[in-house]
């Protein structure tokens, strides 16, 4: 009996640790002209644990794109035959109903993970760019252009993630010769425990609150298969 208490004691405290050890992620992302690289570095315990690993860029040959204009011609000849079926009023309705279903299921996803995303605490962040154009004035309006875009997206990071310093960004103008090189360092934490409840979360209310579509199509997704009527 003795031994068993203490079995479930150490599972317990390993659990506890577990549940409240904080995980560093350090993300590095370099794009020097054509070349893309990402690292990643997930640490914990003062960086007792750590691991690095390498994210493959996928990168589009020339031979691919010709290839995706042909699929692309080919539905639009789909679509044009489509085109040409009957509408009906219940239809629309189910249109409209699915519109709404799908509102609702996006609303509800989002504030589960924006509520996980306001526990992240934001250690590091820097975006420095370079970019020009061979044209003194062309690049004068991307690089204003492209502070806006900048200005815009880290606005919008530090809504939802709880930064503990002020992001560093930059855009350096060359004249010269067209560039289009970015670097992105950030380092982000959070707590195990965090992201286990999230991820709880995410899973009950995808079961929970699947969408249930009315169209046929859509209904596949939601595993109705029969058509639903109002």
């Amino acid at each position: 009996m003795k031994w068993l208490l203490l079995i479930i004691g150490i599972l317990i405290l390993v659990l506890l640790i577990v549940v409240f050890t904080k995980v560093k992620v350090s993300i590095d992302y370099k794009r020097v002209q054509t070349n893309d690289l990402i690292h990643i570095k997930l640490s914990a315990w003062y960086g007792l644990f750590h691991y690095t690993f390498k994210v493959p860029v996928m990168k589009l040959e020339d031979d691919l794109v010709t290839v995706a204009v042909k699929e692309e011609q080919e539905m639009t000849g789909k679509t044009n035959k489509e085109e040409k079926k009957k509408i009906t009023a219940e239809d629309l309705r189910d249109g409209f109903a699915d519109i709404l279903e799908m509102l609702q299921h996006i609303i509800g996803f989002h504030k589960i993970v924006r509520k996980f995303a306001g526990k992240v605490q934001v250690k590091k962040f820097t975006w420095h760019s370079e970019v020009g154009t061979k044209n003194a004035a062309h690049t004068g309006v991307l690089t204003g252009a492209c502070w806006a875009l900048k200005g815009s997206i880290i606005g919008l990071l530090t809504t939802y993630f709880n930064f503990r310093i002020m992001p560093s960004y930059s855009i350096s103008p060359d004249f010269q010769r067209w560039q289009a090189n970015t670097s992105i360092s950030c380092i982000l934490q959070f707590r195990i425990g965090q992201a286990m409840v999230t991820g709880i979360k995410l899973l009950r209310y995808w079961k929970g609150g699947k969408p249930h579509f009315k169209s046929r199509k859509l209904a596949k997704l939601s595993g109705d298969s029969n058509k639903q009527s109002f």
